[in-house]
């Protein structure tokens, strides 16, 4: 019988919980984080498990990651989003090498080994000008919903002047260009250019090596992968989904976990 563990990462936007059997996601869920980090987290695998039709005492292992792990008072272990990011990146891309995780209101850069481990991480978490924040807060803005910016961004000829340095200028630059009647588009485009600044500063820090692979929410943005790609010359690869790869990072790191205790000593995840 498959020994089932579960991944679940708190982040500050939403909360993703994904079921792992060892060799494959058998499902996964996502929620915004409105409640605290342990309730969030507890509704997560409550609605993973019940679409796979699991009951209690299923799941052998969890791991908690993201910024409210260690709230989550019934997870086995936790780790950090670094760590489960690489290797939720590693195991969906076998090459991975570089690992850009885009989150809400952060963003971290790292390089991993041959074997899976960090070599080398940087971080961005005090700005949100390189952050899924700052360009959900364009949306709000401009008036469109969050899954347009990307497209809308593709489609402009050239881009509106946006702040990459700080999102409160960034978000006054968005301001006045709307007054001044500027299309949404080249607005997209200046925002979707200006997060692209600011992550390709932290691919440069730390180096490309093997596949350069984008997760998290903000991967989504087709617009920001292109320009990310052209930021930095090399063509990103982004996986299905790729709000869940932390958590499934998560879900491996418990399954590893289970492996090295003897069987008495393994705690129950759900």
């Amino acid at each position: 019988m498959d020994i089932l563990s579960a991944g679940i990462d708190i982040g500050s936007h939403s909360t993703k919980a994904v079921i792992f059997d060892g060799r494959s996601v058998l499902g996964g869920h996502a929620l915004v984080s409105e409640d605290d980090a342990d309730t969030a987290g507890r509704n997560a695998l409550h609605q993973v498990m019940t679409l796979l039709g699991l009951t209690e005492g299923s799941v052998s292992n969890l791991t908690a990651t993201g910024w409210g792990r260690r709230q989550v008072s019934f997870a086995g272990k936790v780790s950090s989003e670094a760590l489960c990011a690489s290797r939720g990146a590693r195991w969906l891309v076998p090459a991975a090498g570089t690992v850009v995780d885009i989150g809400a209101e952060g963003c971290r850069a790292v390089k991993l080994r041959p074997d899976g481990g960090v070599e080398d991480s940087a971080e961005n978490s005090k700005c949100a000008a390189g952050t899924g924040a700052f360009i959900e807060l364009a949306a709000v803005y401009l008036k469109v919903p969050l899954d347009r910016i990307g497209p809308l961004a593709l489609a402009a000829r050239s881009k509106a002047e946006i702040s990459s340095i700080c999102a409160v200028f960034a978000e006054s630059a968005i301001i006045s260009q709307i007054h001044r009647g500027e299309s949404v588009e080249r607005i997209a485009a200046g925002v979707v250019w200006s997060v692209a600044t600011r992550v390709t500063e932290l691919i440069q820090r730390i180096g490309v090596s093997g596949d350069l692979v984008l997760v998290g929410g903000g991967a989504m943005n087709q617009g920001l992968v292109k320009a990310i790609e052209e930021m930095v010359g090399v063509r990103p690869m982004v996986p299905d989904q790729p709000q869940f790869v932390t958590a499934i990072g998560a879900a491996i790191q418990a399954q590893r976990l289970e492996a090295s205790l003897p069987r008495q000593q393994s705690r129950g995840g759900a």
